[in-house]
Formats: structure tokens, sequence, C-alpha cells
């Protein structure tokens, strides 16, 4: 029975025209709308919200990482790697060591976002 099973698939295969097992469909490239600054705004806070439970009320783009937020060091790096998940990116250290504010995040994520 089983033989009669995989003879059967075997000539069934070999009727079978080539060319309907390399026929593609075409591609084809669809315009992606550029993101906002709002829409990474949105996007940085909402991220933001789950790193050392900040306040949303805290949360503004003049918003100092360690002052006004009162992230240390630590938290603040947990922050940045935070945002490059969400819009899965890297910040180099040399760039993460110089942002401050989550303005300063967002600016930088914004510019990286439009050259893509």
């Amino acid at each position: 029975m089983f033989r009669l099973a995989v003879r059967s698939a075997r000539v069934q295969m070999a009727r079978a025209p080539v060319a309907a097992a390399i026929v593609r469909a075409p591609v084809r490239f669809y315009a992606v709308a550029p993101i906002t600054k709002e829409e990474v705004t949105s996007r940085a806070f909402e991220a933001l919200k789950t790193v050392a439970a900040l306040q949303e009320s805290k949360l503004t783009l003049e918003a100092n990482f360690q002052k006004d937020l009162g992230l240390d060091s630590l938290d603040t790096v947990e922050a940045l790697v935070a945002l490059e998940e969400e819009f899965d990116l890297e910040i180099p250290d040399k760039i993460s060591d110089e942002i401050k504010t989550v303005g300063e995040a967002v600016d930088y994520i914004y510019e990286e976002e439009r050259k893509l």
C-alpha cells in the first residue's frame, strides 16, 4: 500500500510541468511613510516608562535623566538600552555619553530613523 502511494506521488510529480514550480510572484516595493518626531516621542515615552518605574508626569523632552528623573548612571544606560530596543538601533557609546536629556535622545533617534 505504501509503495503504491509513493509510486503514484512520483508519477504525479513527473507529470507536473516544471515551469509551474518555478513561477514566482513579482517583487513589489512599497514606499514607507517617514516616521514623525511626534511618533518617536510617544514611543520613546512608552519605552522609558518601563525603566525604573518612571512617572509619566516627570517625562518631558527637557527632563534630564539624572537631575529631573532621578536616574543613576546604570539606570540611564538601561533607559538608553530600552530606547535602542524600541527603535531597533544601536546608540554608540560616544553618543550615549553625550545624551543627557530625553529630548536629546529623541532627536538622535529621529535623525537616525530618517537616515533609513
